[in-house]
């Protein structure tokens, strides 16, 4: 016998008390257990079970640091959970360091698994009397402008460590070998600003899961050796260093290497070094990089002749390039780069930081240089210039790619917030030029 078509359906059955606190505890962060805790009975208690106790965003503009910390420590003060999972702070310690030991030592004793202390507010470096070395349970391990050590150089945890990233620790090439030699199943490090002399060795041979590596600011380490056969990712930011790489058999994807100028050394040229480096990179899916990094591939005196190094980037996709003074790189530099760059597809400049001025050079040789070239992209499909003023090279840019990009569907220009850094007023006769003549390209501005 059919039910009656007019018969409502139950669409809902209602969980037990029990498994909706687990449901909430585990899947939602505090922040949103704590915004929704006045509207909802069921939240109401959650926020002193919750597992992820991520305090990362909980200070805004109505909330001043004695109300974080009273909120923090009314939810540990209360928690009644069996196990935080992870335990996210971003605080100035100076004055509460006895709470932000307490918390933390909670943390420990419900088998934390994510922990990330961030004491870069407060500008000084927190000495907490806890030995993280020896957690078992960690698998994610993050501390900025807090202590780290490893007595003796022998870990008695970290076993599970997945993720180490440090900021403002001191670090010795043994402790680094005693990471990797203890942490089997570690696949990323990240090292900001720590205080390292002389040469970096990563001792990862026997590693099947280090995949991404990360070095900030570190100007005192001359040298960088990677025995890492499965490393993809790596990230650079300082002055131009020698890196060996003839250990990393898997090739890398994707490559930051941010380099700053060394101001230290007066007849200082790094395009060698840079160069010495190349062939590791030429692989890579995503490049980001600075002009120091363009400015290597300038024309120079070979055996009598004026040659540009030659590197062919097959498998890149995305190229990015910060621009920063002192910069003598012109629109010339960029497309005789993408040149060896047949399958990229998105391109972004950023000029946030810097004005082109390009002088004789451009003018005489280069520009009409680029006139007797013929330039092809037939992969480019997206161009981004973030800080631009209107400059009339930023258009001499524009319309090249507008002209030779034949995939190209998107330009973006992104122009600076602030209105005194704006240069030029918008020259709104070259962009509806540049429109009519490429109907194809979309110009966002």
């Amino acid at each position: 016998m059919s039910e009656s078509p007019h018969k409502k359906i139950k669409r809902t059955v209602e969980l037990p008390e029990h498994l909706v606190e687990y449901i909430i505890s585990t899947s939602f962060p505090i922040q949103y257990v704590l915004q929704n805790r006045v509207v909802s009975k069921t939240f109401r208690e959650a926020a002193i079970r919750s597992r992820d106790l991520d305090f990362g965003r909980i200070y805004s503009k109505r909330r001043s640091q004695s109300a974080v910390v009273s909120i923090i420590e009314n939810i540990f003060n209360q928690h009644k959970g069996s196990e935080i999972n992870r335990f996210v702070l971003i605080l100035n310690h100076l004055g509460v360091e006895d709470k932000v030991l307490s918390w933390v030592k909670t943390c420990l004793s419900k088998n934390i698994q994510e922990l990330t202390l961030d004491f870069s507010k407060s500008k000084k470096v927190m000495n907490l009397s806890i030995d993280f070395s020896a957690i078992e349970t960690l698998t994610v391990l993050k501390l900025r402008w807090c202590n780290f050590e490893i007595p003796n150089n022998t870990p008695k945890g970290l076993r599970l460590l997945r993720t180490l990233a440090l900021m403002k620790s001191k670090v010795t090439p043994e402790m680094i070998d005693a990471i990797f030699s203890n942490c089997i199943h570690f696949e990323m490090l990240e090292l900001t600003r720590c205080k390292m002399h002389g040469v970096l060795s990563i001792n990862a041979h026997d590693h099947k899961k280090f995949k991404e590596l990360i070095l900030y600011s570190m100007p005192n380490r001359l040298q960088i050796i990677l025995d890492a056969p499965t490393l993809e990712c790596y990230k650079y930011e300082g002055f131009v260093r020698n890196v060996d790489f003839s250990k990393v058999d898997a090739q890398l994807k994707e490559v930051e290497l941010h380099y700053i100028q060394n101001y230290n050394w007066r007849y200082y040229d790094s395009s060698n070094m840079v160069l010495a480096n190349m062939g590791a990179y030429t692989g890579v899916h995503v490049l980001s990089t600075t002009n120091i990094f363009l400015e290597a591939f300038k024309e120079r005196y070979v055996d009598g002749e004026m040659r540009s190094p030659t590197f062919k980037f097959l498998n890149l996709k995305e190229f990015r390039i910060r621009f920063e003074d002192p910069n003598m790189c012109t629109l010339y530099h960029i497309a005789e780069f993408l040149k060896q760059c047949p399958n990229v597809e998105k391109v972004l400049i950023d000029i946030k930081k810097f004005t082109f001025e390009p002088g004789m050079l451009w003018i005489i040789h280069q520009k009409s240089d680029m006139e007797s070239r013929n330039y092809e992209f037939n992969s480019i499909k997206e161009v981004t210039i973030d800080g631009y003023k209107n400059h009339w090279h930023e258009l001499d840019i524009m319309e090249f790619f507008c002209g030779h990009a034949k995939s190209l569907n998107k330009l973006k220009l992104i122009m600076p917030r602030n209105v005194k850094k704006r240069a030029h007023r918008l020259d709104y006769a070259r962009l509806d030029s540049v429109r009519s003549r490429f109907p194809g390209v979309k110009v966002e501005v």
